[in-house]
């Protein structure tokens, strides 16, 4: 039922922006994120020695188990912040200025440190909603040789360190890390700027999803 109603509730979704439906947006179009561009290097600083044991980091599979079909190996590594209202405190503790900014983000949804060791492919997907948008800041991003990129409908797009990359997941998209070295960005979801009644079915949204398996898993996952 939800795989049918996902498109034409979507569609409504992407009549309430007030951003436009484009697959890939301006970071300007989402004010919020401009305090941890302009600290990046505070956030990279703190990532560094997370870096440096990123082998007790869990899968993101792991983490979360509807996720396994494109997050099948230790590949691709999570540390999370935040997810649906939950939050890891004990990783909190050991990013706390990269914590105290997230809390300033009004309608974040998930918030974590996504790490692509090399090799890893994410293969093609799309994600759930238009309600909300895929934020990547870089933080670590490999030169080469070998690709690392991201193709969101087909356009090919790379990371850049300090630099923000905001796309609408529910167009398809895949990730490649065939470099040397691992791949790094802060992974946020935030709420897209709707109309009110987009806003209003949003938060209805949020709510049901909170309350699913999946988001319990989750939840069971960054707590423990």
């Amino acid at each position: 039922m939800g795989k049918r109603l996902r498109d034409p509730v979507n569609r409504w979704f992407a009549r309430q922006s007030l951003i436009g439906d484009e697959d890939i947006l301006a970071p300007e179009n989402l004010p919020c994120l401009a305090e941890l561009q302009r600290e990046w290097r505070t956030v990279q600083a703190e990532l560094a020695p997370l870096l440096a044991e990123r082998g007790a980091i869990p899968a993101f599979g792991k983490l979360s188990p509807d996720h396994r079909r494109i997050a099948n190996t230790s590949a691709w590594k999570s540390f999370f912040f935040e997810g649906y209202g939950f939050k890891a405190q004990a990783n909190r503790a050991r990013c706390p200025k990269t914590a105290t900014m997230l809390d300033r983000i009004p309608g974040l949804i998930v918030a974590f440190f996504s790490i692509m060791e090399p090799g890893t492919h994410v293969p093609r997907h799309r994600g759930l909603t238009k309600a909300w948008l895929n934020c990547h800041l870089g933080l670590a991003v490999p030169q080469g040789p070998g690709r690392c990129e991201m193709e969101v409908n087909g356009r090919p797009m790379r990371w850049h360190e300090g630099a923000w990359l905001v796309f609408d997941e529910t167009n398809p998209h895949e990730v490649w890390n065939e470099t040397a070295s691992p791949r790094v960005v802060l992974f946020l979801q935030v709420r897209r700027p709707m109309r009110w009644p987009g806003r209003i079915a949003a938060r209805l949204l949020y709510a049901i999803i909170r309350r699913t398996g999946f988001v319990q898993d989750v939840k069971k996952a960054i707590e423990a």
